[in-house]
Order: C-alpha cells, then sequence, then structure tokens
C-alpha cells in the first residue's frame, strides 16, 4: 500500500489547522488509523518532567487511558523503541519478550504491532504505533511511509511535548516554562502587557488610496513620520534621563532609518503608483527587511527587526489608534511579536521590568536597550500565546532564556530572592570599573570593547574598557542610501577614536558581501558563506576601500590611536595587495599636509586557512585578532544561526581549543600581540581556558566586562593553566563544560552561570 507526498501535505495541513494540541495529536492518530486501515493507532509524548512515556492521544485504546497510562524508557515495546530510538514492526507483539498488556487501555489481542520513534534535533519526542489483527509484519510501504511521517511531524509535537499542554490538568505542573532565545540577563516579575496588538502590517491588504489624491496620502504618511519622530525624541529623553546617553544614541539610529531616502522615497513611489499609504508602507518595509534579512552576519540580519518595527509605529499611528494603555501595573512585563525602543519608553522609567517577545533576535536593538538598562529580556518565545496571559503575572529568566506563566507563590518568591541578590552584585561590579582584570597570583589581562554603533562607545568607557578590539565599520554602510563619502565616514569614526584617545581602537575594514548585502548593492550567490565577502569584496572594489582608509586615517589625527583590521583573510596575497594600498593612502595623506602616524595592520583569524598559513603571514601584520564566532562556525562546519545544528555551535569543542593552542603558539614564535574576540570571550567557562592558555587580551561586549572582570579577578592562573590540561584531554564539550561549571561554584563563582534552582 503506498502513499503519496499528496497525502502527507494534506494531513499535515489538516493538524495546523487544529485549535489546539490535544485536537491535534487526535487528528493524526485518527487520520493515521483510518490511512492503513487498522484498529489502532496511538501517540506516546516522552514527559520531560518525569522522563516517562506517556499516552497522549489514542485511536482504538481506552479513551480513558488517554493520559493516564506511561511507561518508562526501556519498558514495553514503546520503551524499547524510545531507548533504541529505531523502528519495531513485529509479526506477534504479544509473544514479543518487551511485551508489556497494560489493563488501563483495555487492548484487545492484537499481532501486528508497528512503532516508529519521533526525533527532533536529536531529542526524543515521543513514539507513534499503529497495530492491526494480521499475523505477519507490516508491509514495507508502510513502515516506510511511518517513518516519513513521524520525520514531519516531529518538529511540530515537539513544540506541544515541551508545552505541557497535552497533559490532562490534574497532573500538569504548576507552572509552565516557554523556552526562547537569551537576549539579555537577569530575573523580570511583574504583569504581562500586551504591545501591539491593535494593528499588523500583516493585516494590510492592497487597494487604491483612501484619501482623495496621491498627494493626500502622501501628506498621511508624512504626518505619521513627523509624529514618530517626535515620539522618539521624547522617548529618548525619557529613558536617557539617568544619564544612559548610549540609550539616546540608539533612539538616533532608530530617527537615522526612519528618515532614510530608501524608507521615505519607496512609499512615496508607491502611492504615486495608486496604492494607499498603509500598503505602500508595508511593502517598503518588507523590501527593506529581506535586505537586512539575507546577511550573513547576525547582527545585521537584526537590523530587519528595527524595519518592521518602525513601520509598525508608523501604521498605528497611520491608523489613529490608541498606541498604550496608559493603565498598568508598576511592574510590567512588555510582550509581543516585536517590541520597538518606543514602545519601552511609553512607560515611566523602572516600571518596565521585563521583556518578551515572539519573534527576534539577542542582537536587536531592543536587546540592546534592554542590556543597557538593565531589563531581562527573552526573544523567539515561539511556543507562548501572549494573548491568553495578557495582564497575567509572569516570569522572565534572562540567564535560561525562559519565561514562566503561572507562578506559584513559592516561586515568585524564589526569583524575587535572585533579584535582589542580582542587584546586589551589580552595585559590587560597579566598585572594579578602575580595578585591573588581574588574576589573584598577578597575570594581568586587558578587556577591550566590541562596538559597531556609536551607543556602544558610552557604556565600554563607563565599564573600564581598555580600549576597542574590535569596531564594526559597516554601519555607515547600512544606513545610506548609497556608499558614504569619505566626509560622512570621517564623522563617523572621529567620535569613536576621539572618545577613546589614547586608548587603541582597531577598526575593521568593511566586512560586507556574499548575503551580508547592502540595500543598494545587491550580490547574489549560491553559497554566500564562502563567497565574496570581507577583503575580498574590498580589494575587488579598492576605490571603497581606499575611500575608508583615508576616512579612518584622517580621523586618527591628534590621536593617533587607529588600527587598521583585515576581515576573513585567507590568503598571502591579500595581506600584500592591502599593505600597498594602506601604504599609498597614507603616504598621499601626508603629501595633502596631514599629520598622521601610520596605523599598525592587523589580521582577524577567522578562516581555518591561516591558522595553518600563520608563520609564513606573521611578517605582513602587526598584530592578531581571533573572531571566535566565524572561526568557531567555519571549523566545525556549524551555521550557529541554523536551528537545526545550533546546538552543535560551542567555543569549547576540543577541535577549538586545539586550534587555538596552535594559532597561540604560531603568535608567541612570531612575537606577535593576539586577542581574541566574540562569544567566546564573554563564556566565564571559555575565559578560565583562555587564562590557562596564555591569552592576555580579550574584546568583548561592553555589558558583560565587569562580569568578565570579576571572575579574573577571583582565579590564579596556575589554576587556570591546570584546569585547561584536564580540559585538553577531554573528548567533548559537555564534560569540559560541566568541568568548568563545578569549579566555578566551588570558587562561589556560579553567580556567572545564572541561578541554580531546578523550578
Amino acid at each position: 500500500m503506498l502513499h503519496s507526498l499528496a497525502t502527507l501535505t494534506s494531513l499535515v495541513q489538516e493538524i495546523s489547522r487544529a485549535p489546539n494540541a490535544v485536537e491535534a495529536m487526535q487528528t493524526i492518530v485518527v487520520r493515521l488509523g483510518n490511512l492503513f486501515n487498522v484498529p489502532v493507532c496511538s501517540l506516546y509524548l516522552r514527559s520531560e518532567a518525569d522522563d516517562q512515556l506517556v499516552l497522549a492521544a489514542s485511536a482504538g485504546l481506552a479513551e480513558a487511558s488517554v493520559g493516564q497510562v506511561s511507561l518508562c524508557l526501556k519498558e514495553g515495546l514503546v520503551g524499547t523503541i524510545a531507548h533504541s530510538t529505531h523502528p519495531l514492526n513485529i509479526a506477534d507483539a504479544p509473544t514479543h519478550d518487551k511485551f508489556v498488556y497494560i489493563p488501563e487501555t483495555h487492548e484487545e489481542p492484537y499481532h501486528q504491532f508497528l512503532g516508529v520513534p519521533l526525533i527532533h534535533l536529536r531529542n526524543l519526542v515521543g513514539v507513534l504505533v499503529i497495530q492491526g489483527t494480521d499475523n505477519q509484519p507490516f508491509a514495507q510501504d508502510v513502515e516506510a511511509f511511518m517513518v516519513t511521517v513521524a520525520a514531519q511531524l516531529a518538529a511540530t509535537l515537539r513544540n506541544i511535548q515541551r508545552s505541557e499542554d497535552w497533559r490532562p490538568q490534574s497532573i500538569q505542573p504548576q507552572y509552565r516554562k516557554h523556552q526562547g532565545i537569551k537576549s539579555s540577563t537577569g530575573i523580570g516579575c511583574g504583569y504581562l502587557k500586551l504591545v501591539g496588538s491593535q494593528v499588523s502590517l500583516d493585516r494590510v491588504k492592497p487597494g487604491p488610496w483612501k484619501k482623495k489624491s496621491a498627494e493626500c496620502e502622501i501628506e498621511h504618511f508624512h504626518n505619521a513620520v513627523d509624529q514618530l519622530r517626535n515620539d522618539l525624541s521624547v522617548g529618548a529623553s525619557r529613558l536617557s534621563g539617568d544619564g544612559n546617553s548610549e540609550v539616546s544614541s540608539l533612539f538616533s539610529v532608530y530617527s537615522m532609518m526612519l528618515d532614510s531616502p530608501e524608507l521615505i522615497h519607496s512609499v512615496e513611489q508607491h502611492i504615486k503608483e495608486g496604492c494607499h499609504a498603509a500598503w505602500a508602507l508595508k511593502e517598503t518595509a518588507l523590501s527593506l527587511s529581506a535586505v537586512f534579512e539575507a546577511a550573513d552576519d547576525p547582527y545585521m540580519r537584526a537590523r530587519s527587526e528595527d524595519i518592521l518595527n518602525i513601520a509598525s509605529k508608523l501604521l498605528r499611528l497611520m491608523q489613529a489608534k490608541p498606541d498604550i494603555d496608559e493603565s498598568h501595573h508598576e511592574e510590567i512585563i512588555l510582550a509581543g511579536a516585536l517590541i520597538s525602543i518606543t514602545d519601552l519608553s511609553a512607560y515611566p522609567a523602572g516600571t518596565v521590568k521585563g521583556i518578551i517577545c515572539t519573534g527576534g533576535s539577542s542582537l536587536s536593538h531592543t536587546a540592546i536597550v534592554a542590556n543597557a538598562l538593565g531589563i531581562p529580556s527573552v526573544m523567539g518565545v515561539s511556543d507562548l500565546k501572549l494573548a491568553d496571559y495578557d495582564g497575567e503575572f509572569v516570569i522572565v529568566d534572562g540567564y535560561r532564556g525562559e519565561c514562566i506563566t503561572w507562578p506559584s507563590e513559592a516561586l515568585i518568591e524564589e526569583f524575587r530572592r535572585i533579584q535582589a541578590a542580582d542587584t546586589d552584585f551589580s552595585q559590587e561590579l560597579m566598585a572594579l570599573r578602575d580595578s585591573p582584570a588581574e588574576t589573584c597570583d598577578g597575570y594581568r589581562v586587558r578587556l577591550l570593547a566590541n562596538t559597531g554603533l556609536l551607543a556602544d562607545v558610552t557604556p565600554g568607557l563607563r565599564n573600564g574598557a581598555e580600549g576597542v578590539g574590535l569596531y564594526r565599520s559597516e554601519i555607515p554602510f547600512m544606513v545610506h542610501d548609497n556608499f558614504p563619502t569619505e566626509e560622512e565616514q570621517y564623522q563617523v569614526y572621529r567620535q569613536v577614536l576621539g572618545a577613546y584617545a589614547p586608548m587603541p581602537v582597531s577598526m575593521r575594514t568593511l566586512d560586507i558581501g556574499g548575503d551580508k548585502e547592502l540595500p543598494y548593492f545587491e550580490i547574489k550567490e549560491d553559497n554566500p558563506y564562502l563567497g565574496w565577502r570581507g577583503i575580498r569584496f574590498m580589494l575587488d572594489n579598492t576605490a571603497l576601500l581606499v575611500t575608508q582608509l583615508r576616512a579612518m586615517m584622517r580621523a586618527s589625527e591628534g590621536s593617533d590611536n587607529l588600527q587598521l583590521m583585515i576581515p576573513m583573510v585567507g590568503r598571502i596575497d591579500e595581506l600584500e595587495a592591502f599593505h600597498r594600498i594602506a601604504d599609498s593612502t597614507w603616504e598621499e595623506l601626508l603629501a595633502e599636509g596631514y599629520e598622521i602616524k601610520r596605523p599598525q595592520i592587523g589580521m582577524m583569524v577567522e578562516v581555518p586557512s591561516t591558522i595553518l598559513l600563520l608563520p609564513k603571514m606573521a611578517q605582513y601584520v602587526d598584530f592578531v585578532s581571533i573572531g571566535s564566532n566565524d572561526l568557531t562556525q567555519y571549523l566545525l562546519a556549524v551555521d550557529r544561526n541554523n536551528p537545526r545544528v545550533s546546538p552543535l555551535f560551542d567555543n569549547l569543542n576540543p577541535a577549538m581549543l586545539s586550534a587555538l593552542e596552535l594559532i597561540l603558539q604560531h603568535c608567541r614564535d612570531a612575537n606577535l600581540p593576539v586577542s581574541l574576540c566574540g562569544e567566546m570571550a564573554s563564556d566565564p567557562a571559555a575565559v578560565i581556558l583562555l587564562l590557562g592558555m596564555g591569552f592576555d587580551t580579550l574584546s568583548l561586549s561592553a555589558y558583560n566586562i565587569p562580569k568578565i572582570k570579576w571572575l579574573i579577578r577571583c582565579v590564579s592562573r596556575e589554576l587556570a593553566q591546570k584546569l585547561y590540561r584536564d580540559a585538553s584531554m577531554m573528548s567533548s564539550e559537555a564534560d569540559i563544560r560541566a568541568l568548568l561549571r563545578e569549579e566555578l561554584c566551588k570558587l562561589g563563582l556560579d553567580k556567572l552561570t545564572g541561578p541554580t534552582n531546578s523550578h
């Protein structure tokens, strides 16, 4: 009996239309039972609370047994399938040595038995079973189709499994956890306030002008732009009233995007072509968002959210709907698909205790502002139906990237305790601002800041950064409708270099290309990760490189703290070509009368080939910076932004540690200064190993500098060396992390890994 792809597609579509988890699962078993003409089809889900296989739905077994019958892993035929993660197709189930009869199911003496495991991203979700009356195994095409069904439904059932919505109310936990993406650490408790439910870009339909003419529609649009510009100004004043100038800078970036010609002119053009203003806005926003969404760099990809945030705010103003209900609790958890910084600014300072977004990423502007203001936030909580909890008391656990609904009084009290401890801890860390990052046995480490926006300057200086280890120069290029001029770039770079003078600032040349597109320079490639990007792109567009180098060098006049850094280097001839262009540019500026010190030139080690070529490349650079994010990604062949494989991305993979040791040795042999930047420099466990290896310069997010400084001051270099030796003997990152977490707890540094309560 063969079953077509159309049959499977129809099943998946029917499941997606089910109003709730219980009906979705019942649809599965009923449809499959009918499809295979069998008397029994059952679905067992693995309960993560007690590691039991629970009968979640059945067509054929006693209805009263659903939700009540459970099996241990390895128990019975179902448990055997779960344990082995392999299908089982047998002719006479009752005679099998693993068969277990469960009276509650009122199971008839069926013979045929076929069960297949449900696996999603290496997680056991459950087991899907059909049973028949014949005394022979099910046909091979039936087994093949069941395996295919299991593979297709595993992701959907994984979401149901984690939500606990399928459990009978009597055995559901008192609270519910909803997993998202870690964004801003900390604990937030308060009443959920749903934002942005009145209007949605998705609901805007095409149509002709709603006003009398195109001019009226354009005026209607510009009135909304003017109102939003004013709201941004007021919001910036409200949020930065306590001297938090980095927040004000973020509002400036938002205002810049609001006034960008790409947005304004495109909306006007759509209106002139006959579209009403709301549809013109939607078409423009989606188009601009797609440009950022296609970017390789997750930081740039997160900018797509900002465009959609701006468009949503404009749409609300254009439709003249009340934006925020002013009656609210003193403790608010803002929640929505995407929350903009203007949503945040609509509330008095101190009342917003947490942020929940069903979309977004840890690199969005919302996340940056949340970090700056110390507001815990969790992004990408896709399984949380926000409307069901509007006005309810919820908890945001920024340490684990979780939201907790229906918390008990005891659970709330426990999280309140963690909140108080966090507040005390933050106050303690502020006292370390001017203290050196030095181990208790005298090993000195420089902590530099990673920046990409002017907003990053103030936190870096405020938190004790000793310079900038990575300045991403892409932003001036992303917010224009064409390549920025030398003067426009000069003004941006001058502010950054001046703010940190005389401390060093390593400015990375434009890292664009592949699928990291500019709005005005489209690049389409089959394999963008290995394509026309970084230094390859810039060397092929020499005029752009020369303009950027001139702007950077001019901006360093008087401060002399500029260091140039080359991204994505993989070949020696790339270094040779860059040197020729940089030297020529510097000499031209000297001839024009500028008094500029020749900047040091360094390269980023991100491409694995660079590791092997380092001994030959050393003569061309003054320093080396290891880009831990890209190097890990390329070394392990894992895209950290792909949810299917992102769990495999770990900086502590033994291969990555071996690569870092080799890079460090090459740099020592060549007497080259070396630093490490990226997520690894903010990971407490990784920092201990980096100390043990001998790294003395780290570049990290400004928000993480105080915690990492505290960590360094609490450990000895001798202990770090011992732990690195122990870790280097291990074969998996899981074992390495277990070793380091245990050591952090012994040292009393478990605060760095978040709360340890299991709730």
